[in-house]
């Protein structure tokens, strides 16, 4: 677990004696598909690392529609921006999508360790700060792109990392909520692009056919 722990930025600034005191009080959560981790407005006690498996922020409306703002994978860490905040309550809302086991970290005795230490809060600091940036940026995109641009941009981000030929890993409606598409908006424009022979779908497996098109449809350059 260490080696994985050190693997993210947030932990990779700490020493050895840091992290071993952050180890001391952490305890491991173990949660099976659709259990939920913590709900909107529980009070932040901690925050979390996920060890394996996939975790869910997301928020639903008053008529029960569930909105997804991030999935979190194995080596990820979630919640941990709240600790320079006043805000004592999480703002969304953490269920695994599988079976999950992930870190629950006291926010308050984290906070004690980087107090001890100007440099290491420092540098902790740096990297929330450049995250907090990506997710701006993210808003912004999807805030200014047509479903057709979200579609075609999330298919090139997954082709980046997994190649042309791809297995979707979590449900269509899930990657729907996370573009702020319907379900069945999003199954139309990737019927669309099956038909233009942009892609080609088969059940959760998507491979990209004309890239360039894709591209274009994306706003790409």
């Amino acid at each position: 677990m260490e080696s994985l722990l050190r693997q993210n930025p947030l932990f990779g600034r700490l020493d050895s004696q840091q992290l071993d005191e952050m180890c001391s009080y952490s305890k491991i959560v173990k949660l099976t598909e659709g259990e939920v981790l913590f709900t909107h407005g529980d009070t932040a006690y901690n925050f979390y690392f996920v060890f394996d498996g996939l975790i869910k922020l997301y928020r639903q409306s008053p008529s029960g529609q569930e909105k997804i703002f991030e999935l979190e994978k194995s080596g990820q860490i979630f919640a941990e921006a709240l600790m320079f905040y006043e805000q004592t309550n999480y703002p969304v809302s953490a269920a695994a999508m599988k079976n999950s086991t992930v870190v629950a970290i006291s926010t308050r005795k984290f906070l004690n360790i980087l107090n001890k230490s100007s440099d290491t809060c420092l540098l902790i600091m740096g990297d929330l700060s450049r995250r907090m940036h990506e997710l701006i940026n993210e808003i912004d995109k999807l805030s200014s792109l047509t479903g057709r641009n979200r579609v075609a941009t999330y298919l090139l981000d997954q082709s980046m990392n997994k190649g042309l030929h791809f297995k979707l890993e979590i449900p269509k409606n899930a990657i729907a909520s996370m573009l702020s598409l319907q379900p069945e908006t999003f199954s139309r424009l990737l019927n669309e692009l099956s038909k233009k022979q942009v892609i080609e779908v088969k059940e959760s497996y998507i491979k990209i056919i004309d890239q360039d098109v894709l591209r274009n449809i994306g706003g790409v350059i």
